[in-house]
């Protein structure tokens, strides 16, 4: 039976790219943040311990993919985390994005890349006490020279590729890239080799030869639920997919900067209305759920 793999972004307010970790940031990165805010930064750990509860009262076991500087700052979340039977992921050392998002080229080396994916993943894995074996690019920019780099140092998993007709976060050159999750070789392409891992791509909502986005988070909340159903349900035809969310998603609060200049829609429907359709969603499609460690063994 085809599985939803079911996973939680752990960024706060400020990992947003229009306040820091993105070429047109606010901030260069959470350091530059941590040096000029002075207000309070945590607005994530009430809607994440409402998100575990959630999934615990549906006996939902999902993924978290988590900032490794966040294991510090947020202590009764982390604790929380390390507590439960969830799969712990990779989300970066500090939500920095390497390139610049319009012209795909470095901001960050690859070998410095490289240096802060090892020393996310070490401090991960020595607070969890587990191993860390799935990724995802902060803000879904994910690049082909990463995919040798990953395999090189352990990862069994990514999930950052976001196919779709409307915008390309990637530098990958592929079109009509699946949906389901699947092999990937070090082009990005479709592999049956042993040896390479595994992507497990955001879904889309294929109208025609329009690929519509999907994935979850913002487009859940700006789509809605009928529409995700959709996607989903078509999706689950041909495999395994996937389904994220933020626990800021379903926040009541309102966050600092949280009108920004450029993007005025970004946090529009959150807090209860999110939630609400988010219930029905995992309703809808009760005990397809999983972790997305155990969907990666059921690729193709």
């Amino acid at each position: 039976m085809n599985k939803i793999a079911f996973s939680v972004d752990l960024d706060d307010w400020y990992h947003t790219p229009l306040v820091s970790g993105a070429s047109f940031s606010r901030y260069n990165n959470t350091d530059a943040f941590f040096k000029n805010w002075k207000g309070r930064f945590d607005y994530i750990t009430d809607p994440a311990v409402k998100m575990l509860n959630l999934l615990d009262s549906k006996g939902i076991k999902a993924t978290f993919f988590i900032i490794a500087d966040m294991v510090e700052r947020y202590p009764i979340l982390m604790r929380k985390l390390k507590e439960s039977e969830h799969e712990i992921a990779h989300h970066s050392l500090h939500h920095t994005i390497p390139f610049d998002t319009k012209t795909k080229q470095l901001t960050q080396s690859k070998e410095n890349w490289e240096i802060e994916l090892l020393e996310a993943k070490e401090i991960l894995e020595k607070y969890f006490e587990r191993e860390i074996i799935g990724y995802r690019a902060p803000g879904a920019y994910f690049a082909e020279w990463m995919i040798p780099l990953l395999k090189k140092n352990a990862f069994k998993y990514d999930s950052s590729i976001a196919y779709n007709s409307i915008y390309n976060k990637s530098n990958l050159k592929i079109k009509n890239i699946s949906r389901n999750c699947f092999r990937m070789n070090n082009k990005g392409e479709l592999s049956k080799a042993e040896d390479d891992f595994f992507e497990i791509p955001w879904p889309y909502l294929k109208i025609g030869n329009i690929a519509l986005p999907g994935g979850g988070a913002f487009f859940f909340r700006f789509f809605g639920y009928h529409y995700f159903k959709r996607l989903l349900k078509q999706t689950l035809r041909t495999g395994s997919t996937m389904f994220y969310i933020h626990p800021l998603d379903i926040s009541n609060e309102r966050f600092p900067l949280q009108n920004f200049k450029y993007r005025p829609f970004y946090w529009i429907n959150k807090g209860d209305k999110t939630l609400k359709k988010l219930k029905k969603l995992l309703e809808y499609f009760e005990n397809l759920y999983c972790p997305m460690n155990k969907l990666s063994e059921m690729c193709i």
